[in-house]
């Protein structure tokens, strides 16, 4: 009967150290997967390897907005200063490597406006508006 006793006993401290075990690592999962949205997060940040173009191409439209309401702005890497060729204004600009395509020829409409840039590294698609917001343009 002692031996009985014994083996309950053991098997109730097995179930339980086993039950402990399983809620311990469902709560370790739980906690992985919290953390791994925030590095998820953090690493799409990360991975707009096109946002210097971006940033620099929009802040030549803005200063060629900033004397004048045009149309259309282009980015060309041939031109030194501003200047007005075929009607439109031509701004320097120059890609960086990270950059595959970045928008030549930007169309503004009411001040709103769009650039976009292809990463050479992942051939995804960045776009920043005239806000300064950039996201992934999803197909």
């Amino acid at each position: 009967m002692n031996m009985n006793k014994m083996r309950a006993g053991g098997l109730a401290v097995l179930i339980a150290a086993t039950g402990t075990f399983g809620l311990a690592a469902c709560s370790s999962d739980a906690d992985a997967e919290a953390t791994a949205g925030t590095d998820t997060e953090v690493t799409e940040e990360a991975t707009v390897d096109v946002a210097q173009d971006l940033e620099t191409a929009k802040a030549a439209v803005d200063e060629a907005l900033a004397d004048e309401d045009w149309a259309q702005v282009m980015l060309a890497s041939d031109v030194d200063s501003p200047t007005v060729k075929y009607g439109l204004m031509v701004m320097p600009f120059v890609k960086t490597d990270a950059a595959e395509r970045v928008t030549g020829t930007v169309n503004i409409d009411g001040g709103n406006y769009v650039i976009e840039a292809d990463s050479a590294a992942t051939g995804e698609t960045w776009q920043i508006d005239q806000d300064g917001e950039i996201t992934q343009v999803t197909e």
